[in-house]
């Protein structure tokens, strides 16, 4: 992560508390000064310093220096949009058990993409052996496993969704009895 985006996290949350420069510099222990210069861009922190700064904004340290985070969260958004539109045709009556199913259905999809990349760049299988002693062999790796568990949900959770819209036309099933 730049340092742009973990200054404006901290400057974000500073300013979500309703808190001056000042008034964070004393619950992070620096020096008013020395904060300022780490928003204007003039001074880095420590680790140490940024812990504590992590701290006093009630985050974690991870907050500060990851947008691995904000990136899964924009990409659940986009595509939970995506899917709003596909069943846009659901009755209103409905629409908290579906607001529910999309944002899970979401989440699996974004889970099953990055799986997915993991398992095309390292393969389905990796050597294994209980200790040094033994022979490695091949085994399935977990992330497969997941794979397909999520799969299955997600596949599930896309039929629920289908099941919720109206049907269109008659019932394919009468049409071919003669109904």
């Amino acid at each position: 992560m730049s340092r742009e985006k973990m200054v404006n996290r901290m400057r974000e949350k500073r300013k979500q508390k309703k808190w001056t420069q000042a008034e964070l510099a004393e619950k992070s222990k620096v020096s008013v000064s020395y904060y300022r210069g780490i928003e204007q861009g003039r001074n880095s922190p420590s680790f140490d310093v940024l812990e504590r700064i992590a701290k006093a904004l009630d985050v974690s340290l991870l907050y500060l220096l990851n947008d691995r985070v904000d990136d899964m969260e924009n990409r659940v958004d986009k595509e939970a949009d995506r899917l709003r539109k596909l069943f846009s045709g659901v009755p209103k009556t409905q629409l908290q058990v579906v607001e529910g199913l999309i944002t899970q259905a979401a989440r699996l999809r974004i889970l099953l993409d990055d799986n997915w990349r993991d398992i095309l760049e390292n393969g389905e299988y990796e050597k294994f052996a209980q200790s040094e002693s033994q022979t490695p062999y091949d085994r399935k790796r977990p992330i497969v496993e997941n794979y397909d568990n999520r799969d299955k949900t997600y596949q599930s959770i896309i039929k629920q969704l289908s099941d919720l819209m109206p049907q269109k036309g008659p019932n394919k099933k009468d049409a071919l009895r003669g109904r």
